[in-house]
């Protein structure tokens, strides 16, 4: 009983010392490798993933940011008791984290610090819920079973990124069937092992086929279909609704082709990019919901992105700080949204 144990410390020490890449990309989902790196996430049978709790850490994921996470699985210190303040929660993916950059500059955080300074206006807290890799049907569960229950005031809702990838197996994310809790309580567990990882590695690596054969499809299936994105949206705004918060839908930005790309370049991505705005823009229509058209105005603009034809999907610390003004001023014009208590 006890060999089984001291084996596996051994190894672990072993592996401590002499380094094994454990990560095999997980072609389950395309582009979102969340789940392969365990010592930042969790499984999670309802959402997927989840940020373990309570940590500062760094990681291969996070290509050497160093981000903390606190005690609710969220970006950025414990949120406090609510008080008299308006509390605004962000909910969307990597973009709304603030990937690459310090807890501070994110746009939540800057929103939260320029209208702290304007006299004319109540004192706001902020909360950041945006979780890399997340689409909108995650955000949908995420803000029902986690966000609500923090009663935001205002909850700020921006996705499209990861709900536009094509999903590996033709399987979207509304169709996947997750493994029972008990099964994920012990694929967590022994997750932290890095015998367990590599395992896992070398079985995925000889069942799994290669991944341009799931890339490349004449009809790709994508992790949510514009229908989909659609409705997904809309039940956030209903049950923000029906939970007394408001909503206000933001679209995504997307460098634009004109300022950052060679003349006469034409991408898909940014045409499919653009028809899952277009269906937050009709939702804002058609739902009488408050929308700030932020990829509208990022198409002003040449120097949002550090590297666009590298990484097309975050914006750098100015287009973080580009977002807050224009969450600022669209409060500031419509004051019954942040004085409605």
């Amino acid at each position: 009983m006890l060999s089984i144990p001291a084996f596996i410390f051994i190894i672990e020490i072993i592996f401590s010392i002499i380094p094994v890449n454990t990560y095999f990309e997980n072609r389950f989902f395309i582009v979102n490798r969340s789940l392969d790196y365990t010592e930042v996430f969790k499984r999670d049978p309802y959402l997927f993933w989840r940020f373990r709790s309570s940590q500062t850490i760094t990681s291969q994921f996070f290509e050497g940011k160093r981000y903390h996470i606190n005690s609710l699985g969220l970006r950025d210190k414990e949120i406090p008791a609510p008080s008299d303040k308006i509390r605004i929660a962000a909910l969307g993916n990597s973009c709304t984290f603030g990937w690459g950059l310090p807890d501070s500059e994110t746009y939540i955080k800057q929103t939260e610090w320029i209208i702290n300074n304007d006299s004319s206006l109540p004192r706001v807290e902020t909360i950041n819920a945006g979780i890399p890799g997340y689409s909108s049907f995650q955000g949908r569960r995420f803000f029902i079973s986690d966000i609500s229950g923090l009663r935001p005031d205002i909850i700020l809702i921006m996705f499209a990124w990861n709900d536009q990838w094509a999903a590996a197996d033709n399987i979207p994310d509304n169709e996947q069937k997750p493994p029972p809790k008990v099964i994920v309580n012990i694929q967590n567990l022994f997750s932290r092992l890095k015998i367990y990882r590599l395992i896992k590695k070398l079985i995925l690596s000889m069942s799994e086929g290669p991944l341009l054969e799931k890339l490349i499809k004449k009809s790709p299936v994508y992790r949510v279909s514009f229908v989909d994105f659609y409705d997904n949206l809309n039940t956030i705004v209903n049950y923000a609704r029906s939970r007394h918060i408001i909503p206000i839908l933001l679209t995504s930005p997307i460098p634009s082709l004109e300022k950052y790309y060679p003349p006469g370049r034409h991408s898909m991505m940014h045409l499919y990019h653009e028809y899952y705005n277009m269906q937050t823009r009709l939702l804002a229509r058609n739902t009488q919901t408050p929308l700030i058209d932020i990829a509208k105005e990022f198409d002003n603009y040449n120097y949002l992105y550090d590297d666009a034809p590298q990484d097309p999907i975050h914006f750098n610390v100015k287009g973080h700080h580009l977002a807050a003004q224009l969450i600022y001023k669209y409060l500031k014009a419509n004051p019954e949204l942040i004085s409605h208590r």
